[in-house]
C-alpha cells in the first residue's frame, strides 16, 4: 500500500476513536457538580481520618470541614464507613445522563459507575436517558464519518495531483477537518446543561484558533495556484477550506458565547 495511504489509515482510526470521548469533553453541569461534591468529600474524609482513626459515618460529622454543594442539585451520601474503610455515592439528583459516582476503599477508591451498578441509583428514567445517548453516539459517528470522508477524498486527490508547489492549498484543508469534526460533535452535545469547564474552553478556543489560521492559509493558497495549467481542482480545494473554516468558526463561536453565561444552580461549585 502506498506510505502516503497507510498514514491516513492511522489518521482515521485516531479521528474515530476521539468520538468516543465526546462525554467527558461536553459534560453536563450537574455531573460536573456531582464529581466536584465527591472528590471534595474524599478529602474531607482524608482529614476526619487523621484526626479520628476513623472515617465519617454520615454528611453530619463532617459539618465543620464546611462541604459546600448544592443539594438540590446533587444527592451526596456516604453509604457506610468504618475504621479503615468507607463507600460515598454522588449523582445529580434528577439524572439526565445516568452518571454515578462512586468512592469506595474496598473497590480501589474513586471510579465512575457502570450501567449495571447505575441501574440502583438512577431510576425511571434510566432507559430514556440510555436511549438519548445511543442517539448522541450515532450522530456523533454519522459526523466523524462524514469528515473521514472529506480525508480520505482529500488524500486521494493529493496522491492523483502531485505538485511541490500547492501545499498552501491541502495542508490547510486537512489542517481544517479538524475544528470541522469539533463543530460537529458541538452542535451534538452543546447544550445549557453543559459545564463550561476550563478543559472545555481550551478546546474550543484551540479549534477557532485553527479554523481562523486555515481560513488564512487558504487565502493564501489561492494566490499561489498556477496561473497557467489546469488547477480546477486546486481552486475547488482552497474554497472548501475557506467554507469548512468559516462554518466551524462559526459554530464554536456561537456556542461560547451563547452556553458561556454562568448559571445560577453553580452557586456552590467552585
Amino acid at each position: 500500500m502506498n506510505p502516503i495511504l497507510q498514514r491516513s489509515w492511522l489518521w482515521l482510526v485516531i479521528i474515530v476513536l476521539c468520538a468516543g470521548g465526546c462525554t467527558r469533553i461536553f459534560e453536563n453541569d450537574h455531573d460536573a457538580q456531582a464529581r466536584k461534591a465527591l472528590q471534595d468529600l474524599i478529602v474531607i474524609q482524608d482529614q476526619f481520618h487523621k484526626e479520628n482513626n476513623r472515617y465519617a459515618k454520615n454528611l453530619t460529622e463532617i459539618q465543620k470541614y464546611n462541604l459546600k454543594y448544592h443539594n438540590g442539585i446533587v444527592y451526596l451520601e456516604i453509604e457506610s464507613a468504618g475504621k479503615d474503610k468507607y463507600r460515598a455515592i454522588s449523582l445529580p439528583a434528577e439524572s439526565i445522563t445516568a452518571r454515578v459516582f462512586a468512592y469506595d476503599t474496598s473497590h480501589g477508591g474513586y471510579y465512575e459507575m457502570d450501567e449495571e451498578e447505575v441501574a440502583q441509583y438512577v431510576l425511571g428514567a434510566l432507559n430514556h436517558i440510555r436511549q438519548e445517548k445511543r442517539e448522541k453516539k450515532a450522530a456523533d459517528y454519522l459526523s466523524i464519518g462524514m469528515v473521514v470522508c472529506l480525508f480520505w477524498f482529500g488524500m486521494r486527490m493529493l496522491i492523483r495531483y502531485k505538485d511541490s508547489r500547492t501545499g498552501w492549498v491541502w495542508w490547510p484543508y486537512f489542517l481544517c477537518l479538524a475544528p470541522l469534526a469539533l463543530a460537529m460533535v458541538t452542535l451534538n452535545h452543546m447544550g445549557i446543561t453543559v459545564a463550561l469547564s476550563t478543559e472545555l474552553a481550551i478546546v474550543m478556543s484551540t479549534g477557532l484558533g485553527v479554523s481562523v489560521l486555515c481560513l488564512i492559509l487558504a487565502g493564501i493558497g489561492l494566490t499561489k495556484i498556477p496561473a497557467k495549467g489546469e488547477h480546477q481542482i486546486l481552486q475547488a480545494i482552497a474554497i472548501c477550506t475557506i467554507l469548512i473554516s468559516l462554518f466551524s468558526g462559526a459554530v464554536v463561536t456561537k456556542s461560547y458565547f451563547l452556553y458561556s453565561k454562568p448559571k445560577v444552580n453553580t452557586l456552590y461549585f467552585k
